[in-house]
């Protein structure tokens, strides 16, 4: 039988106790645990010591504005892989895929994520337009922008200038630049 797991299992006992439940001499095995400090005798028991888990500790600091540069191309490529492909359906990461790169990152191509502003948003908007995209991919569009850029505006890569919300469509064929809604 293991002692060993026998004393974590019963935490506190006399040598007796152990002895029966175990049914053999024990005294040993006693003795190579005290030992290896994994028990210790007090008033006539012995107690089983929890290995205590070693710890590793951050030294965490309140971070001034460390905002990165991030080109608009590599901003899609680390969203899809680490959070699109994390947390879509394989169908879902597909459409991402082809919004992203077909209608955003053509627009986009020469800035950088965090150049991006409000006024950045209405033209592409307008050029979404010109190209005569249906009012619910225009809005699908707009609102998967809005959420990478939240995205990295929460990992504390870019600043938060650049806020604004898409609202659902009421009227499935209307969809105006009245439906964003930008955060001053």
């Amino acid at each position: 039988m293991n002692i060993e797991k026998l004393a974590r299992h019963l935490k506190e006992f006399t040598l007796d106790e152990i002895e029966i439940i175990a049914e053999c001499n024990c005294k040993t095995e006693l003795e190579q645990l005290l030992n290896g400090n994994k028990l210790v005798f007090e008033q006539g028991m012995y107690k089983y010591q929890e290995e205590k888990p070693k710890q590793e500790f951050i030294i965490c600091t309140k971070q001034t504005t460390n905002y990165q540069v991030i080109t608009i191309n590599a901003a899609i490529e680390y969203f899809l892989e680490n959070y699109v492909k994390n947390n879509c359906k394989y169908n879902t990461f597909r459409k991402y895929c082809g919004i992203l790169k077909h209608h955003i990152s053509p627009f986009f191509r020469n800035k950088n994520l965090n150049d991006i502003t409000c006024e950045d948003i209405q033209k592409f908007y307008y050029f979404c337009k010109g190209r005569n995209l249906p009012p619910k991919v225009l809005k699908n569009t707009l609102a998967l922008l809005n959420q990478m850029i939240k995205y990295f505006q929460n990992l504390g890569i870019i600043d938060r200038t650049c806020n604004f919300q898409v609202r659902r469509l009421s009227d499935k064929t209307n969809f105006t630049i009245d439906r964003i809604i930008f955060e001053v």
